[in-house]
C-alpha cells in the first residue's frame, strides 16, 4: 500500500477497534425523510457551508430538502453530525482530529447516524464533497457542467473510512480550477490562487510575493544606487534583469528589513518567497563564487541568503516560512548547507520530459531530475514541487502526458513532497489542450495520488462529451502512442514540428475520429466541445503548414472562429490569439 493507503488503513483499524458500529442509512425515501443535518453550535463558516451544499445536492438528488439545525437541540434519532458534534459524543463516538489535520475527514455510519467529521478549516466540507461524489455519484466536471443523479431512494452501505491527504497543499493552476473558487473547492484544492473565502476553508497557503522575487527584494533602483548588490558575471557588475550578489553584507540587511516589511504589510501571507528572478546571470564575485563552488552548487549562495532571512525572522514571526527556489541553476542542492527549519524548497521539473515517467524516463534530463529530488529530501525541512503539465510555447499543441500524470505525483510523493504546484494555461480563456479534463484528472490525484485515474478519464469523457466519448479516447490513445511505442519525449517549449505529431499517421487519424466524434455528439453544445478538443489537431496543420492555398485560408478561418467563440486568450505564454491570429496572416 502507498502512504495514502496506509493512513487510511491504520486509522479505519484505530476506530474499528474502538468499537463504532457501522449501519446501512437510508437518507431519504420516496420523497421523505426522517434525517436533519446537525452542525456544531459554534461552528466555523466552512462547516456551515459544508451543511448547506450538503443539504442543496441531496434536494437535488432526492427532492428532500433536510433541515439544517445546531447540536444544542436534543438528539433525535436519525442525523447527519458534521464536525466536532457534541451528538457525537451523545454517541460515545471519539474522533481523533488531531490525525485529521486540516483537511482531512471521516466518513461513518452508526445505527440511523451519519458522521462526516473533519479537521479545521476544511475537513468536514471535504468530507461533504467526497460523500456527494464517492457514494453518491455527484460529479463536478467543470465550473458549468455538473451531474446529479436522481434517486428514489438515497442508501449508503455501512461506512467506517478515513481521508487524510498526502499533500497539504494542492493547487492545479489550470484556469479551468481557478475561474470559480466553488469548484476548487468541491474538487478539495486548497491553494494560493483559488479566491477561497471562509466558507471554503480559506487556503493552506497564502505567498507573498508569489515566485522570482529578488526584483522586489531589492529593487533594480537601489541597485543603480548600489552597482555592488548588481551580481558579478565574467567580471563585471552586470545590470537589468539579473540575479543580486547575495554574499554582500548591507544587501543582507537590507533583504531582512524588506521581508519583515512585507510581513507587516501582507498580514494574511504565510509564506515569504526570497527566490531567484526568473533568469540565469547569478553572481559569480568572488565570495559568491567560493562558496557555490565549495558546495558544488551556485544553490549554495542562495540557501546561504535565505538561510540568514529565515533565522532573522523566526523568534517575531514563529507562523511564518521563508520559500526559495530550487530552479533551473540552483536545482542542485548545496553539499554541506542546510536549509534553515523555517524554509520551504520549491523544486522545479521544468527541463525534464513529460512523456514518460519522471523516475523511469532515459533521459538525460529525468536522470538528473531524479539524482536532484533524492538529494534534497533528506535535507529539506520541508519539499515542495513546481510542476509543469502543458506546453507553455504553444498552449493548443497536442500535448501526450495523461499517462505520466499519476506516475510522477505517486514519485513526488515518494520522495517526501508536501505541496504540489501544476502548472499549466492559466490564460485569462483558458481552453487549452484538452484542458478541462487535465484539470479534473490532476485535481483527483492531488487529492489521491493512488486513485483510479481511468475511471476518472471515462466518467468526464462520458460525462462531458456524450456519445462522443468513444472517439475522443481512441484520439488520446492515438495521440499517446506516438510517444509510448516510437520512443520520442516531449517537452514544454516544443515546436509543432516535432515528429510525434507532424506525421500522417496522427494527423490523418485524428482527423478521423474527430470526423466520428462530432458525427456522435448529441447536441450542438457537446459538437462545440468536440471541435474545442479538435482545435490542436487543427493547430499542427496550419503551423507546419501541411495545408496551403484556400485550403489553408478557411481552416484557419473555421479555427479562429471556434477558438474565439470558446473564449481562448492566448495561444502560448505570452502570445494573444489575435496576435497570432495577424502572424498567420487572418483576415
Amino acid at each position: 500500500m502507498r502512504c495514502w493507503q496506509v493512513l487510511v488503513a491504520v486509522v479505519a483499524l484505530t476506530m474499528m477497534a474502538g468499537g463504532i458500529a457501522m449501519a446501512q442509512v437510508v437518507l431519504a425515501e420516496n420523497g421523505k425523510s426522517l434525517y436533519r443535518i446537525v452542525v456544531p453550535e459554534k461552528a466555523i463558516p466552512s462547516e456551515r457551508y459544508a451543511a448547506e451544499e450538503l443539504q442543496r445536492y441531496l434536494e437535488r438528488i432526492s427532492g428532500v430538502k433536510l433541515p439544517i439545525v445546531t447540536d444544542s437541540e436534543p438528539m433525535s434519532s436519525h442525523e447527519i453530525l458534521l464536525g466536532d458534534n457534541a451528538h457525537l459524543r451523545k454517541l460515545g463516538i471519539q474522533v481523533d482530529f488531531a490525525k485529521l489535520g486540516t483537511d482531512g475527514f471521516v466518513l461513518r455510519t452508526f445505527r440511523n447516524h451519519l458522521i462526516i467529521a473533519g479537521g479545521r478549516p476544511r475537513g468536514t466540507l471535504y468530507g461533504v464533497y467526497a460523500l456527494l461524489e464517492e457514494k453518491l455519484g455527484v460529479r463536478w466536471f467543470t465550473p458549468e457542467v455538473e451531474f446529479v443523479p436522481k434517486m428514489e431512494r438515497v442508501e449508503l452501505p455501512p461506512l467506517n473510512e478515513t481521508q487524510v491527504p498526502a499533500l497539504e497543499y494542492r493547487e492545479v493552476f489550470w484556469m479551468e480550477m481557478m475561474r470559480d473558487p466553488d469548484f476548487a473547492a468541491r474538487h478539495r484544492l486548497n491553494g494560493h490562487h483559488y479566491r477561497l473565502t471562509e466558507k471554503h476553508g480559506g487556503r493552506a497557503v497564502v505567498f507573498y510575493p508569489f515566485v522570482h522575487s529578488f526584483d522586489l527584494l531589492i529593487p533594480r533602483e537601489i541597485c543603480e544606487q548600489r552597482p555592488e548588490f548588481w551580481p558579478m558575471i565574467g567580471g563585471k557588475r552586470v545590470s537589468g534583469y539579473v540575479q543580486r550578489c547575495l554574499s554582500n553584507p548591507d544587501l543582507v540587511k537590507l533583504a531582512i528589513e524588506r521581508v519583515k516589511q512585507w510581513i507587516k504589510e501582507h498580514p494574511e501571507a504565510t509564506i515569504i518567497d526570497v527566490s531567484q528572478n526568473d533568469t540565469g546571470n547569478w553572481c559569480q564575485c568572488p565570495d559568491c563564487k567560493a562558496l557555490d563552488d565549495a558546495e558544488g552548487s551556485p544553490s549554495a549562495s542562495i540557501i546561504k541568503f535565505v538561510n540568514t532571512i529565515a533565522e532573522a525572522i523566526e523568534r517575531e514571526y514563529p507562523h511564518i516560512r521563508i520559500e526559495t527556489l530550487a530552479y533551473q541553476y540552483s536545482r542542485k542542492p548545496p553539499k554541506t548547507l542546510r536549509p534553515h527549519k523555517n524554509v520551504i524548497i520549491r523544486l522545479c521539473s521544468i527541463e525534464c520530459c513529460f512523456a514518460h515517467p519522471l523516475e523511469t524516463c532515459p533521459s538525460e534530463e529525468n536522470r538528473r531530475f531524479r539524482e536532484d529530488i533524492k538529494a534534497w529530501q533528506p535535507v529539506a525541512p520541508l519539499l515542495y514541487v513546481w510542476d509543469y503539465t502543458t506546453n507553455f510555447a504553444n498552449y493548443i499543441q497536442p500535448f501526450p502526458n495523461f499517462e505520466v500524470l499519476q506516475a510522477n505525483v505517486q514519485f513526488f510523493v515518494k520522495h517526501g513532497v508536501k505541496g504540489l504546484f501544476e502548472q499549466g494555461n492559466y490564460s485569462p480563456g483558458g481552453n487549452g489542450e484538452m484542458a478541462p479534463l487535465r484539470a479534473y484528472v490532476l485535481a483527483k490525484l492531488l487529492w489521491n495520488p493512488d486513485t483510479d485515474v481511468q475511471r476518472h478519464i471515462n466518467d468526464f469523457l462520458h460525462g462531458y462529451y456524450g456519445r462522443a466519448a468513444g472517439a475522443i479516447r481512441a484520439y488520446m490513445e492515438l495521440l499517446h502512442r506516438q510517444v509510448r511505442e516510437k520512443g520520442y519525449h516531449a517537452h514544454i517549449f516544443e515546436p509543432p514540428t516535432v515528429p510525434h505529431l507532424n506525421n500522417d499517421e496522427f494527423l490523418d487519424g485524428a482527423e478521423r475520429l474527430f470526423d466520428e466524434a462530432e458525427r456522435l455528439a448529441e447536441n450542438e453544445e457537446i459538437r462545440f466541445r468536440v471541435q474545442i478538443a479538435r482545435l490542436p489537431v487543427w493547430y499542427v496543420k496550419l503551423t507546419t503548414n501541411r495545408v496551403t492555398g484556400d485550403e489553408r485560408a478557411d481552416l484557419l478561418r473555421k479555427f479562429l472562429s471556434i477558438a474565439r467563440k470558446a473564449g481562448i486568450t492566448h495561444i502560448r505564454e505570452w502570445q494573444t490569439l489575435d496576435d497570432w491570429a495577424k502572424k498567420m496572416g487572418a483576415e
